[in-house]
């Protein structure tokens, strides 16, 4: 695509604190991956996307002013979404995502940061 140029996926690590203002962007059940963008804007010239791979469960909300994203120190509220822990421990990381203002949380296996230049479709 012209004018788009992906960059390589980051080695960042939790916890992420990201200032792009970040939305809902998509979910691939079949894939069971979930994205977060940052859209290039005033301030930004570039788009920031938020990554979560093997997700079985989420709780977010549409829109963030910014995003943090660390290991939740309490899984409780977690646990009781899913219904099931036990089944889940091995290689889960369970997430919460905030902007201060709002809170959610993901649980996935995994978690990258993809930048680029333009607008990613």
């Amino acid at each position: 695509m012209e004018g788009i140029r992906e960059m390589p996926e980051g080695n960042e690590s939790l916890p992420l604190d990201l200032e792009h203002p970040f939305q809902l962007w998509s979910y691939s059940k079949s894939h069971r991956t979930l994205v977060l963008r940052g859209r290039p804007g005033e301030d930004y010239d570039h788009y920031v996307d938020v990554v979560f791979t093997s997700v079985i469960g989420m709780k977010l909300a549409s829109d963030y002013k910014r995003l943090t994203v660390a290991v939740a120190a309490d899984a409780s509220e977690m646990d009781g979404f899913l219904q099931a822990p036990g089944r889940y421990e091995r290689g889960f990381m369970n997430l919460e995502v905030s902007d201060a203002t709002h809170k959610g949380f993901v649980v996935c296996k995994r978690v990258a940061v993809r930048r680029g230049i333009g607008w990613q479709n």
